[in-house]
């Protein structure tokens, strides 16, 4: 019997979910809605629960590399990047050290972003400058954003495997059929 290759490491669907709308109302706020609108605020708003339910869903019921505890870089994970470096290295599941603190960093910048856009339209955060702070984490964030996709085709690059497939919602293949044999009488 022919051996199948082994599929390659998919994040779980809410992972994917979260991941991806987080993704899109940043992008909507960012380029196509002006702030102040209703909308900028409704996605503001999306993105902080949807950052939530990650949370929750990390600390919960997730599984291996989805779990929070998972997402803690560990001295020797930059020291194994760090000699990777000088060579391409295999496809690897879950996120390497400095994904890890990307991952944070998104989030807190994210988190950040949409609670100063929520404070500045208060008293006090008016009175204490709260939208240059949503400036400041816009450009922020958008900063990330950036390195975020170069990580993304570097480490795709580096380890020969396309890393934006395993957060695309699509159905893995089917196996291929097994071949009939037939029987002689």
């Amino acid at each position: 019997m022919p051996s199948r290759k082994a599929e390659p490491f998919r994040w779980d669907n809410l992972v994917r979910l979260t991941h991806w709308g987080v993704a899109a109302a940043c992008v909507a706020n960012l380029w196509f809605n002006e702030a102040g609108e209703t909308w900028h605020e409704r996605l503001g708003y999306l993105a902080i629960i949807l950052i939530s339910v990650r949370l929750g869903w990390g600390l919960s019921f997730a599984k291996g590399y989805a779990r929070l505890s998972a997402l803690i870089p560990t001295r020797n994970e930059f020291s194994r990047q760090s000699q990777a470096l000088r060579m391409r290295a295999p496809a690897a599941p879950g996120h390497h050290g400095s994904g890890k603190l990307a991952v944070w960093a998104l989030w807190l910048i994210i988190l950040a972003t949409a609670g100063s856009g929520w404070f500045q339209n208060t008293e006090l955060g008016f009175e204490l400058g709260a939208d240059e702070w949503h400036e400041w984490c816009t450009w922020a964030l958008q900063a990330m954003i950036a390195l975020h996709l170069c990580a993304i085709v570097l480490t795709s690059w580096r380890q020969r495997s396309n890393l934006l497939a395993r957060m695309l919602p699509l159905r893995r293949p089917a196996a291929p059929p097994a071949p009939r044999q037939e029987t002689q009488p």
